[in-house]
């Protein structure tokens, strides 16, 4: 808003003609007339009676002027001291804007860097345990499923390895664990009653992405921001 027209907004506010309102400032209307319609503009003095007259709210007033029109009327001691106050607050928004959009840029390009981490060779190891065994028992309990009782005609009871091995049977539990890491040819985890040992039954080479690409959503989204807040820094005054 200019000048001149802040000041007939704030005399039609006040319901009053132009006599009236320089009678009340102790002005001539002529001069009212050229301070309303932009041909001049008011004294140190003039302006404190403007303001006093028409309950000017100078934080308000600041903010409705447009930045020219402050220009031209920085030779007033109280329009100087805004104009200072605004450049630096202008100052200190852009500095924020530039920080926010930086931040922004270092994050979205992270999060696209992690996106775009291309798929890797590696082994994938498959573990298997047959079932949960006894704290006593040996880690090879179990094995003994893969074993053939000796041919009767060798004259040899084998009734009791029969026995052991329809045992075992029923305690047959398996669990797989798949894993990109190298264990071993066995290992044993412990369990509530006791442990399972788990053997390396196959090795595959896959290929693994350590990315995610989901990440291209906050990726974007950040570049997108870092770009808002460098413009805004530069062109919202």
């Amino acid at each position: 808003m200019k000048f001149g027209d802040y000041l007939r907004t704030c005399r039609e506010e006040k319901n009053w003609t132009q006599p009236e309102a320089a009678a009340k400032i102790e002005i001539e209307q002529s001069y009212l007339s050229k301070l309303e319609t932009g041909k001049s503009f008011p004294s140190e003095d003039i302006f404190e009676r403007l303001v006093d007259i028409y309950k000017i709210d100078l934080d308000s007033f600041y903010a409705k002027i447009h930045n020219d029109e402050l220009e031209k009327l920085k030779s007033l001691k109280q329009v100087r001291s805004a104009i200072l106050r605004q450049n630096n607050q202008q100052k200190k928004d852009e500095r924020i804007w530039l920080i926010c959009g930086l931040v922004m840029l270092i994050v979205g390009g992270a999060s696209l860097g992690h996106a775009l981490i291309p798929p890797q060779a590696t082994t994938e190891n498959l573990y298997r345990s047959q079932g949960e065994l006894n704290p006593d028992e040996a880690l090879d309990t179990f094995s003994v499923l893969k074993m053939r009782p000796p041919a009767e005609v060798q004259g040899i009871d084998n009734s009791e390895q029969r026995a052991r091995q329809k045992e075992l049977l029923k305690r047959i539990h398996q669990l797989e664990e798949r894993t990109y890491d190298d264990r071993g040819d066995a290992y044993v985890k412990k369990t509530l009653a006791g442990r399972r040992y788990y053997e390396r039954v196959s090795s595959r080479t896959v290929m693994r992405y350590s990315g995610h690409k989901w990440f291209l959503i906050p990726a974007c989204a950040f570049l997108l921001g870092a770009l808002g807040s460098f413009y805004i820094s530069r062109r919202w005054k």
